[in-house]
């Protein structure tokens, strides 16, 4: 796989690979359900920590030298990589994120860290002592999510001294940076240990077994499986039509993840098939509207009225299709949503979002499940990715 700058969720594989995409959501799907009913499966899951910003360190392979740095390490143009700290002078300057960068390059390689590895910064000099929901907890926030423990729990005790917490989920190999490609999972048994770092795992286990499915809801599982399957099995030829019908941005299959990301940043839920299915005309039509409005000349109007028109023509005619394509994509979200409600059944950590109002307790982000060297991600979109749209970092980009 290449550099691991994004991950999709599970019910976009549709959009993004067409009728692959559905047979490899329903068979991640299917494996998940085995892995929450029997023994043995061949998927992984990984929880989905809220940290920023994404970390890449570790040793470079071209001069043996240790580094730190964001994803910008992997910049075709400046890969910045951060050897000392005159180099995160130079590249981030100061505030937020250099400061945070000076905290890893110190502390992060007493882990003595092999090859090259990925994770999200949880916490440097940020955690805080509070009371939430009437216990006194160590909490931070790396992004969205607040994150909480009892103070006096060993945990607690560990993160109160550590001067930074990570987590680690990716690793890379290759000769040079620049070269590398990723795999999901890093073996942080190979650290050497470190009060100074707290190394949160990414890894999900269930010694409890409090994420099993009883049978009345594996049942129900399989059914909505299954449902998913019966429409992906109508909606799949035009699936691939939506991959190759359009251009550049008005590509329909990505029209169709922006429709579905509209609903969620308005924290619409999706409930009528009928009524989101006709809905799409209304979108594109709009959409092509703002984007001949900004065009100057009557040419580069006609072009995209052009467009408009032969888009319109393209839903008219494939209403039946776009019915079954939302389907599907509804069907999906209700038997990941049920995998979600087991997975968050085991937390460590209690999870808050803050609100004017004090804490409001949260899902974990979610999950990631990793089948075959393929990953997608598991998340509550309108309980957490909503939350994302919206809710002001704690840490600056660079």
């Amino acid at each position: 796989m290449a550099k691991n700058t994004h991950l999709e969720h599970l019910e976009d594989d549709i959009l993004n690979q067409g009728s692959q995409g559905g047979r490899n959501a329903i068979a991640f799907l299917r494996e998940l359900g085995k892995m929450l009913s029997e023994t043995s499966s061949s998927i992984t899951v990984t929880t989905k920590w809220d940290g920023a910003p994404a970390i890449v360190c570790g040793t470079d392979p071209s001069n043996g030298k240790f580094f730190v740095g964001t994803k910008s390490v992997f910049a075709k143009t400046e890969p910045k990589l951060c050897y000392t700290q005159a180099d995160i002078t130079k590249f981030y300057g100061v505030g937020q994120l250099a400061d945070k960068l000076q905290t890893c390059l110190i502390n992060l390689r007493h882990l003595n860290i092999r090859g090259v590895i990925q994770g999200d910064l949880l916490f440097t000099d940020d955690k805080q002592h509070g009371v939430i929901n009437g216990e006194n907890v160590i909490h931070f926030r790396p992004n969205t999510i607040t994150y909480a423990v009892p103070s006096d729990s060993d945990l607690g005790k560990k993160i109160n001294v550590a001067k930074m917490g990570i987590v680690f989920h990716t690793s890379y190999s290759g000769p040079t940076v620049p070269e590398m490609n990723a795999s999901f999972g890093v073996d942080i048994s190979d650290f050497s240990p470190s009060v100074d770092v707290y190394v949160a795992t990414a890894t999900f286990r269930d010694a409890t077994g409090a994420a099993k499915f009883d049978s009345q809801q594996m049942l129900d599982y399989t059914s909505a499986v299954n449902r998913a399957e019966g429409s992906l099995r109508q909606a799949s030829t035009f699936l691939d039509v939506l991959t190759a019908t359009g251009e550049s941005k008005f590509l329909m299959s990505s029209l169709f993840k922006r429709f579905f990301n509209s609903y969620i940043s308005q924290g619409k839920i999706l409930t009528s098939t009928r009524e989101v299915a006709g809905a799409f005309g209304t979108f594109y039509s709009g959409l092509l509207d703002k984007e001949i409005l900004s065009k100057k000349t009557k040419a580069t109007q006609d072009k995209y009225l052009q467009m408009k028109n032969a888009g319109l023509q393209f839903i008219k005619a494939n209403e039946r299709a776009i019915y079954m394509t939302v389907a599907s994509y509804m069907n999906l979200q209700a038997a990941k949503s049920m995998v979600i409600r087991q997975l968050a059944k085991v937390n460590t950590f209690g999870t808050f979002l803050k609100t004017d109002d004090g804490y409001k307790v949260t899902a974990p982000e979610g999950f990631v499940a990793i089948k075959s060297g393929n990953a997608l991600k598991l998340v509550d979109r309108l309980e957490f990715s909503r939350a994302n749209f919206t809710v002001a970092k704690d840490w600056d980009k660079g």
